[in-house]
């Protein structure tokens, strides 16, 4: 099961016989975080989609929480679509603007994930430098932001300097 917000781009892909298995590479990519915190205790996610991460988490993480916010109502309407778990002690689903969640969010993560896309791609409510800032900001001292950039953007160069500024040029950039 596929999702999609324009015919060219795939934004989830769910195995039906495996809903928690991760498809899509980029997926796999961005749980490259545990290489560096197996343990998280707090992640945030900016950006449902299909919830490949969101469902992994939960099934492999046992005890992080995760909370999740999704500014599209669209795309939460098809939760149990791609059998994202409801809401327990672990999981929080919210429906949110992802900028102002990590500008206002009371509790810091050790993981604060962003992969945001609307159907224009990359929004730039995500990848300003103030967001990239507040990003740094809701992080424990030690924790990892891991960002899903297309890199093919106009503006790829940018968002990496951006993200550099934020964080004292400690960013290690993955392509697949």
């Amino acid at each position: 099961k596929a999702l999609h917000f324009s015919i060219r781009e795939i934004q989830s892909r769910m195995n039906l016989d495996d809903p928690y298995a991760l498809e899509l590479e980029y997926c796999r990519t961005m749980m490259g975080f545990l290489l560096f915190k197996p343990a998280p205790r707090r992640i945030g996610m900016i950006g449902l989609g299909g919830g490949s991460l969101a469902k992994f988490c939960h099934r492999y993480l046992p005890d992080t929480q995760v909370e999740v916010v999704e500014i599209n109502p669209h795309v939460l309407a098809l939760r149990d679509e791609f059998r994202i778990p409801p809401d327990d002690d672990r999981l929080t689903v919210l429906q949110g603007d992802g900028a102002i969640y990590v500008r206002e969010a009371a509790a810091p993560c050790d993981v604060l994930m962003v992969d945001g896309f609307d159907y224009d791609g990359q929004p730039s409510a995500l990848s300003s430098q103030a967001f990239y800032d507040d990003c740094f900001d809701h992080l424990q001292p030690d924790g990892l932001l891991v960002v899903n950039l297309f890199n093919h953007h106009a503006q790829y160069d940018v968002f990496i300097d951006r993200l550099q500024q934020s964080f004292a040029d400690q960013v290690l950039v993955v392509e697949g």
